[in-house]
């Protein structure tokens, strides 16, 4: 109870000083900023609008409540799949991934277009939270200890039983961390549908503050959304104590399993798995602009032949993809080093996590779509607000992934090191930093393709540069072969980013653990 308290203590303090520091920066450094309000100002803005903003919240959180339960369990069921019948994962992997990168500012008005009532939004929140659970789920169910699952083997036990008994309590600790990012991504998802289009809902409230150019309304608007997705967080976090109430106490496994085989066996394994994911995501775009009209939905065949046509559009569209690269990759290692430091003082010292928790997510939690050119008016219209956004997008989810990892390490571990006379230096970076590279890794996977997102997103909003620009020039312009074009580009890029993450997480777990 009185470690309770006091993580409560230190997390308030950590809120204040903050709010201390906002509200000192904005009066005086940044007052000619009129994008910065004071908090002091957004609160008192929030009271004034709560009877107009509860309708509001209570339609976001209807949709970003539906968005996470369907997401979450359609990652589970996918999961449970992958684990029972394994040859059936890479390929099904990289059709899920391939979902995930789809850049959901290009795809809304379409899905506003086939879907109605506040479906579409529904369908964003699932999509924003799907990829991410997946793979949690997936890496806690590869650490199941090989021990166990050999025990169960030897006294008859089927696959599913080795799924009931071993690899599903082994991966509730991953799963709870991805749980935990799924949580504000829902509600970030649904806000951007609403924001895209939408009758009603936090989104639609800041469309029409930002055209009023009410900037208090809007930031007050961002803390309604922000105490929304930090509740959710929350929730699933004290869900998480008491289900995973042993996981600081388990005994581990045996880390990560590798793929086996000679490197030209690996090399053919992964270019047929490669092929099968192309063949796939091909035949699923086919069949899912059935029925609509070809004028905006354009299909592969269409892409092809305007990529493959030489001319001024292909190259530019070719520049401003090398250029939203650039982008996605500063803002990947901004975040990505902030969030690897942020986890080891967490882990290092509690009072830290008291402190700095709330605050990763609040910016996670923050509508970027409506609060990019907000943020772009403080960093200016060049990198520096692209490299904000992907950053953004990148902190969050690498934070809770690397913190799950550096604390999964067994407690046996920890207490012979400690015997041993081991500091806790020494203990964070011969140990559990190790027995953490298999997260850290995971946390790339699902970050890099978010820094792609990131990217793109700032440059559709506030830049004019980019991929993301000619994206909004298509979109306004009605030039849907372009548009569809720069979809496919992002995607392929995505799934590149997430493809280099698992090659280098496969050759460092070979290299360690063989």
């Amino acid at each position: 109870m009185e470690q309770h308290k006091w993580r409560a203590t230190n997390r308030v303090a950590g809120i204040l000083v903050l709010l201390a520091v906002w509200q000192l920066l904005a009066a005086t450094v940044f007052s000619s900023y009129f994008a910065l309000p004071t908090p002091t100002a957004i609160v008192a803005q929030a009271v004034t609008d709560w009877p107009m903003v509860f309708p509001n919240l209570a339609q976001t959180a209807s949709e970003a409540a539906r968005g996470w339960l369907f997401g979450n369990a359609a990652a589970f069921v996918l999961a449970t799949v992958f684990v029972v019948i394994r040859p059936i994962e890479r390929v099904a992997t990289q059709l899920a991934l391939a979902l995930y990168c789809l850049p959901v500012i290009a795809i809304a008005p379409i899905l506003t277009a086939v879907l109605d009532g506040d479906r579409p939004q529904v369908v964003i929140a699932a999509q924003s939270v799907f990829f991410t659970t997946l793979v949690a789920v997936m890496v806690g169910a590869k650490a199941a200890d090989q021990a166990a699952i050999d025990v169960v083997r030897t006294a008859g036990g089927s696959r599913w039983q080795e799924f009931v008994r071993v690899t599903l309590p082994s991966a509730l600790p991953a799963t709870f961390g991805g749980l935990r990012i799924a949580a504000p991504a829902a509600v970030l998802g649904a806000i951007i549908g609403e924001y895209l289009g939408a009758d009603s809902g936090l989104g639609v409230a800041m469309v029409y503050a930002q055209q009023s150019l009410d900037v208090e309304r809007t930031w007050a608007l961002a803390l309604y959304a922000t105490m929304l997705a930090g509740a959710a967080y929350l929730a699933t976090a004290a869900v998480e104590r008491r289900v995973c109430s042993w996981s600081t106490t388990t005994t581990g496994g045996t880390g990560p399993r590798t793929t086996s085989g000679s490197i030209p066996k690996r090399i053919a394994l992964t270019a047929g798995t490669a092929a099968g994911a192309v063949l796939g995501s091909l035949v699923l775009w086919q069949v899912a602009i059935i029925g609509l009209d070809p004028y905006f939905a354009k299909g592969p065949a269409d892409v092809w032949r305007y990529l493959a046509t030489p001319g001024s559009e292909r190259d530019q569209l070719i520049s401003a993809l090398g250029t939203t690269t650039l982008h996605a990759s500063y803002g990947y290692l901004v975040g990505t080093v902030a969030a690897f430091v942020v986890a080891v003082s967490v882990v290092s010292w509690p009072a830290v996590e008291a402190a700095v928790m709330p605050v990763a997510v609040a910016l996670r939690a923050v509508p970027l779509v409506a609060m990019t050119p907000l943020i772009a008016l403080v960093f200016g219209r060049d990198v520096a607000t692209v490299v904000v956004i992907a950053g953004i997008v990148t902190f969050f989810p690498s934070l809770v992934t690397i913190v799950t990892g550096l604390r999964s390490m067994p407690s046996g571990a920890i207490d012979l090191l400690s015997a041993y006379g081991a500091s806790r230096f020494d203990l964070m970076v011969r140990a559990r930093i190790p027995y953490a590279l298999p997260s850290v890794f995971a946390a790339a996977r699902i970050a890099a393709p978010s820094a792609v997102m990131g990217a793109l997103l700032a440059e559709w909003l506030a830049t004019g540069d980019g991929i993301g620009f000619l994206m909004l020039r298509a979109s306004t312009g009605a030039n849907y072969g372009r548009l569809w074009s720069s979809v496919a580009l992002i995607t392929v890029v995505s799934l590149l980013a997430y493809a280099l993450a698992t090659a280098a997480e496969n050759a460092l777990s070979r290299n360690r653990f063989q």
